[in-house]
């Protein structure tokens, strides 16, 4: 008899490892700094932060000396998925390109209504590591800076579906929000990976011109072509699997969350992500707890904790990790009301910011240095101070959400047989339209 449903990192083949090197741009990644976030130098990987940099930081700010952190350039093979379904067809872009600009940063200290807005942000978008640098520095070439850099440019620019033309909208700025868990995910055949997986993958969409925001929720476990790599880093093919494994093929850090918004974007008909924000899952807790809990109403039952589904439940301390991590490995639809889980307590850990932050501006600040040790980014102050400006223009208070549907099936291995894998397949006819709601504008 099998083994109880186990869509973990178990699937990892022989010889084929996770990462340990460096990103594959050129220099060191950084983490930001409590309460002193700064843009990477020229020599940096532009924009990005980790935790492991901790020890660097220190350095600088005492002035002590810092040895380099190994770089080096890796070269990743960019291989597209295309998704064909009969109802539409689509006339192909080939080689999209954005443009880079360069202009002299003019700095301003932001007036208070701007702060409680990008307060607003940080909880809609869950960018709870970035706001101080955004509050205290405007940098007017954020905008300039959103450019694609981590997904595939292979995307439709227009597409013929159900009798109707949509274009695709070149407004749209679009993010990739990851809560990894990176605890030791135990053995199978003889083989351990702890790496860590992309349990949650959400996508953020922010029109610049109507400010409207779209966040889409992306089952784990859907099945998706992946780049797998060796242990060099050297890429070894694409095969389909879980999105949550993508991560496990990168180095823990910048590389990880490449490969799984890469593999986003496939899904997703391959429009382009240009930014990503990952929060290692281990952060919930004190995160949560910064501001108070949050409260609910059960969507779960969690005998342990004496909760039961529909019960209002205040969230704090380890109730918080158990009602979003939760799952129950015999239902193959465990990870799809996890998702539903991690939505609502988003959007309630959001309200209680957004209440929070128009009293107490401390709020902000106290979730930036919570944050800080948990997160890694590509996105640069000048990108949220940007963010920020717009939703404030656009007086965007809120969002609407998007969970893809479709169905879970059972997935064997013939590589262990003795477990099978739940495997998420989104309706076709329901991801285009999702697709089409957020990122395409209908003509005809």
């Amino acid at each position: 008899m099998k083994k109880p449903i186990d869509p973990n990192l178990e699937r990892f083949e022989d010889s084929v490892f996770s990462l340990t090197g460096g990103d594959d741009t050129p220099g060191v990644s950084y983490r930001a700094p409590q309460f002193e976030m700064k843009e990477t130098s020229a020599a940096a990987t532009p924009g990005e932060y980790h935790a492991s940099e901790n020890h660097r930081q220190r350095a600088e700010a005492t002035g002590a000396p810092v040895e380099p952190a190994p770089g080096g350039e890796e070269h990743h093979h960019h291989h597209h998925h295309h998704h064909h379904s009969d109802s539409h067809s689509h006339s192909r872009h080939g080689k999209h390109r954005r443009h880079h600009h360069h202009h002299h940063h003019r700095r301003h200290r932001l007036p208070k209504g701007a702060r409680v807005v990008i307060g607003i942000l940080v909880a809609l978008l869950i960018i709870v590591a970035l706001v101080v640098g955004a509050f205290l520095i405007l940098n007017y070439d954020g905008e300039k800076k959103m450019t694609n850099t981590t997904a595939t440019t292979d995307y439709q620019e227009t597409i013929e579906y159900k009798g109707h033309t949509y274009v695709y909208n070149e407004n749209v700025v679009t993010m990739a929000f990851l809560g990894v868990d990176k605890r030791e995910l135990g053995k199978a055949e003889n083989h351990t990976s702890t790496n860590g997986m992309a349990d949650t993958d959400i996508v953020v969409a922010i029109d610049k011109v109507s400010g409207k925001t779209s966040m889409i929720a992306v089952p784990r476990d859907t099945m998706v072509d992946v780049d797998v790599f060796d242990k060099d880093g050297n890429f070894k093919k694409t095969k389909e699997m879980e999105l949550c494994i993508a991560y496990a093929y990168g180095d823990g850090f910048g590389t990880s969350c490449k490969n799984v918004t890469k593999s986003i974007s496939r899904i997703l008909y391959n429009v382009p992500i240009d930014k990503y924000f990952a929060l290692d899952l281990n952060g919930i807790q004190p995160i949560n707890d910064s501001i108070g809990g949050v409260k609910v109403q059960s969507l779960y039952d969690l005998p342990d904790y004496g909760v039961k589904k529909g019960d209002t439940v205040h969230l704090t301390g380890d109730l918080t990790e158990a009602y979003v991590r939760t799952r129950d490995m015999d239902n193959l639809n465990a990870s799809l009301n996890r998702t539903q889980r991690q939505v609502q307590y988003l959007n309630a850990f959001a309200d209680k910011v957004r209440g929070s932050v128009t009293s107490d501006f401390s709020v902000i600040t106290n979730l930036y240095n919570t944050a800080s040790d948990y997160c890694t980014t590509d996105l640069t102050v000048s990108n949220v101070t940007y963010l920020g400006s717009l939703l404030l223009q656009k007086g965007v208070t809120d969002f609407q959400s998007y969970t893809l549907e479709g169905k879970m099936k059972a997935v064997d291995n013939k590589e262990f047989k003795n477990y099978v894998y739940a495997g998420f397949y989104p309706d076709k006819d329901s991801l285009m339209q999702t697709v089409l709601d957020v990122f395409y504008t209908r003509i005809r």
